[in-house]
């Protein structure tokens, strides 16, 4: 546990000193905040459809393939993309079907090419086993303006089963 509380306040700094190191940009208009808000909502859209379409190669492109920081699944810790998309698509394939509904979605602007972004789902997975498994699900997700698209550089995803 004494690991997983380092590794939770490493990924905190490393993130304070990304934002904190950073040249200070001009703020944005209200009109460039509502942009930035409604691409990345629109790019979780797209990885949404990905999810309900058990497609994991669509879903891993929304995953920076040059600037991913880490990614935790419940308290799971990955600290490199392949470790991470290996194991995600690995649980695609135990999975006969899936449906992702986001309940909410919120998006804050942290600079001009960061955004914050929370959520909240509802799953519904039928497993190749039989198993059908309902859940209420979160993430956290960090994106960085990458060639003029939205990637993800930190995700956090937990859930509970109901």
């Amino acid at each position: 546990m004494k690991i997983f509380y380092r590794d939770v306040f490493i990924i905190l700094l490393v993130l304070i000193v990304i934002f904190g190191c950073q040249q200070q940009q001009q703020n944005s208009t209200e009109k460039e905040n509502e942009m930035i808000k409604n691409e990345v909502k629109n790019q979780f859209e797209n990885l949404v459809s990905a999810l309900n379409n058990s497609d994991p190669l669509a879903w891993s492109e929304f995953y920076s393939k040059d600037e991913f920081i880490s990614s935790f699944v419940s308290t799971d810790f990955y600290p490199t993309r392949n470790q991470f998309i290996d194991i995600i698509t690995s649980y695609f394939t135990l999975r006969e079907h899936q449906h992702v509904e986001p309940l909410e979605v919120q998006v804050s602007e942290l600079t001009p090419t960061l955004a914050l972004m929370t959520s909240q789902e509802r799953i519904e997975m039928k497993l190749k086993n039989g198993e059908n498994i309902k859940s209420k699900h979160v993430f956290t997700m960090i994106w960085q303006k990458e060639n003029d698209e939205w990637k993800i550089i930190h995700s956090h995803e937990s859930w509970i089963n109901e």
